[in-house]
Parts: structure tokens; C-alpha cells; sequence
């Protein structure tokens, strides 16, 4: 038993370190970006490219959002050997056409934009492993794209090997239902928190963890951080911050590149003081 325990606390510990390590002793973040055309729409992409990138992470933002406020957490996958393309969607605040589109008209026009990040993401990094990842609104596009609601929305992507997904949007009426996660049988990890509420949408907390309950058995991970809100994904201030993306960057090493000893990290983690953690 108590060797048990010292390996868990030195996976953990080994991992923490990564992320907490001085910026000075890693990699400079090569950062940059292009625009594609999508239908009758220019797409800004954001890209961070290592020198030597061994995966691919899509990365769709938040509600309003952008992805320059994520460059701690895309900088950590990036320092692991991913190349991120986090696309603006016509929602962002940043977007020069924000006020042509609510939230609704956003919905399919953020699926094209992933689809279409993708392609270019494949093209620039052939024969590379992906995962989508995302935040809140996001975080349900990752989840569409590995195979929820299937059948109601045809755009899953055969190329993403695992959903990363911060928050969620919560329980959406007439979009998100009892069967809703069923039909994503991939990995997936929900990194969410005992405070992560938005008044007048996301009333209880718990709806976080609808998409680790209902989706489809085996490979799925839930971090739920005490005390922590909705925008941990931005805030690496935050107490949980360094743990569960130091927990996020193992997820996408041993699921999308078979990582052993990032699987070994899964497999040992357990709760902590500053979160729960679950696995089914």
C-alpha cells in the first residue's frame, strides 16, 4: 500500500512539475495567424506551432470569447508537443461582425469552423493524431465533433481521437437531452469546479457533469475543483489551475498520442485537496 501511495504522489508530483516549470527552461511558443475562407466568411485561425509537433489540438473558445485569454493553458499543450488552431467564432466579442449573429446562428457556423480549422490543420501537419478541445460553448462543439448527439447533428469528425473540454454550456433545453452524450464512446475528460455557475444559464453546477455521466462508459475523467468558477481555463492564478492542466496535458498525451507513462498519471490520479476526481 504504501508503495501505491508514493507512486501516486510522484506521478502527480512529476506532472505538476511540468506545468509549473519556468517558461525560461521550455521551448519558445511559435504563435501566429492566418484567415481561411468558409463559405462566404473570413475565419481567423490562431496557430501555436512547436518546432517538432507530434499532435494536434482544435480549440474552440467560449461564449464571447477569444483564444488570446487561453495562452496559458494552449501554451501548456503546446510545450507538450501539440500544435493548437483555435479558430474566432462569430460570437467572439473580437469578431469585426459579432452584431450579424446571435448565439443560435453561431451554433452550426462554429461547427464549420472546426471542421474547416481541421482540414487546414491536416494539411499544414500531415499524418499527425488530433483531439478537440474547448471551453463552455466550446467544450459542447468538442463533444459534438466525438460523437454526441449523433444522429441530430451529423458532425462528428472521424480525425478527433479524444474531446478535452473545460466547463461545458450545461443543459441546453430542447438541444441537450437524456441521450444527448450517449453516443460519444471516445475518451473525454470534464475539468469543471463546485462554483462553475453563469446566472441566468448555468443555475446548478452540477450540469457539468452531465456529459461525463451520460456518454457512453470507459475512458471518461472528471476533475471538479472546490471552489473553483467557470473561468479556470483563463485564469492561471486560479488554486486548481496548475492541477488540472497539468491533469488535461496527460489526458491529451495518453490519449491522442499513447503516451504509457501519461496513461500511468491517469490511472494514479485520484482526489486531492483540491479536487475530485472520478473516472468511468
Amino acid at each position: 500500500m504504501t508503495k501505491l501511495i508514493l507512486n501516486r504522489r510522484g506521478l502527480l508530483a512529476a506532472t505538476l512539475a511540468f506545468a509549473a516549470a519556468p517558461a525560461l527552461a521550455r521551448a519558445a511558443t511559435a504563435i501566429s495567424t492566418t484567415t481561411l475562407k468558409v463559405g462566404d466568411r473570413d475565419v481567423e485561425l490562431t496557430i501555436l506551432r512547436p518546432d517538432a509537433p507530434k499532435g494536434i489540438v482544435i480549440f474552440s473558445h467560449g461564449a464571447g470569447g477569444w483564444p488570446a485569454p487561453y495562452k496559458a493553458l494552449l501554451d501548456l499543450w503546446n510545450q507538450a508537443g501539440f500544435m493548437i488552431v483555435a479558430p474566432l467564432h462569430v460570437d467572439s466579442q473580437k469578431h469585426p461582425k459579432r452584431a450579424d449573429y446571435d448565439l443560435r446562428a453561431a451554433f452550426s457556423l462554429r461547427l464549420a469552423d472546426l471542421a474547416a480549422a481541421t482540414d487546414y490543420a491536416e494539411k499544414a501537419a500531415p499524418g499527425l493524431p488530433m483531439a478537440s478541445a474547448g471551453h463552455s460553448y466550446g467544450s459542447l462543439m468538442s463533444l459534438i465533433r466525438a460523437g454526441a448527439m449523433e444522429g441530430m447533428i451529423p458532425a462528428q469528425d472521424p480525425r478527433t481521437k479524444a474531446a478535452l473540454c473545460f466547463s461545458s454550456p450545461g443543459v441546453i433545453k430542447g438541444l441537450v437531452g437524456p441521450t444527448s452524450y450517449a453516443s460519444v464512446k471516445k475518451p473525454a475528460m470534464m475539468i469543471t469546479g463546485d462554483q462553475d455557475v453563469l446566472p441566468g444559464m448555468i443555475a446548478d453546477w452540477h450540469e457539468h457533469l452531465y456529459p461525463f455521466e451520460t456518454s457512453a462508459p470507459g475512458e471518461k475523467y472528471l476533475w471538479v475543483g472546490k471552489g473553483i468558477g467557470h473561468g479556470l481555463a483563463y485564469h492561471p492564478e486560479a488554486p486548481g489551475f496548475a492541477e488540472s492542466s497539468a491533469l488535461s496535458v496527460a489526458f491529451l498525451k495518453a490519449k491522442v498520442l499513447g503516451d504509457k507513462a501519461a496513461e500511468a498519471v491517469l490511472a494514479a490520479q485520484g482526489s486531492t485537496a483540491l479536487a475530485d476526481w472520478k473516472t468511468r
